[in-house]
């Protein structure tokens, strides 16, 4: 498994895909199909990512492979850098939302995307503990709001990481 790789770092969504998919063989006695889902759930979650990087780009670019680039360049300079980041989907108000939707709807299908997500946020958290940014992205919207008025009041401008990273994707993209 590929924790961290030279050039390329953070979570991938393969990781999620090799990790989650052990974890659902797991749950097939108990879930069966789904089983399925939880695995969906694990994977797909990471589209609050891709979304992002449509937002910042002004909808310009749509390609997943320059989406994927900007989050590694991104993430390195998270890790060397002030940085805050939100991905929404990584949220206690998206879990909540989600575990509320499974209690409310006794769906076990919702179940299993709940745990799903569960899941993929306990990776990351992980991931980002050893990677030693653990504390560079939001947990909440509202502790992501608290946190950027935070930096703008100390006159350091959150924007400035993802303009870094935007610029120097374009340049690989254009040069390559």
């Amino acid at each position: 498994m590929r924790w961290q790789k030279a050039g390329n770092s953070g979570m991938q969504v393969k990781d999620h895909l090799v990790i989650g998919g052990i974890a659902s063989i797991f749950l097939i006695p108990a879930w069966g199909a789904n089983s399925l889902i939880f695995l969906a759930a694990t994977t797909l979650v990471d589209g609050d990512h891709y979304l992002d990087y449509l937002y910042r780009n002004r909808f310009q670019h749509f390609s997943l492979r320059r989406a994927a680039r900007f989050n590694q360049v991104l993430h390195e300079i998270a890790k060397r850098d002030s940085f805050l980041g939100l991905s929404l989907c990584h949220t206690v108000e998206f879990l909540l939302l989600s575990g509320f939707l499974a209690m409310w709807t006794l769906s076990t299908q919702l179940w299993a995307a709940f745990f799903g997500v569960l899941f993929h946020l306990g990776l990351d958290l992980v991931h980002e503990y050893r990677e030693g940014t653990l504390f560079k992205r939001a947990l909440s919207v509202i502790e992501y709001i608290i946190r950027w008025n935070r930096m703008m009041r100390s006159g350091q401008n959150p924007e400035v990481p993802y303009l870094r990273a935007l610029r120097a994707t374009s340049a690989e993209m254009t040069r390559g």
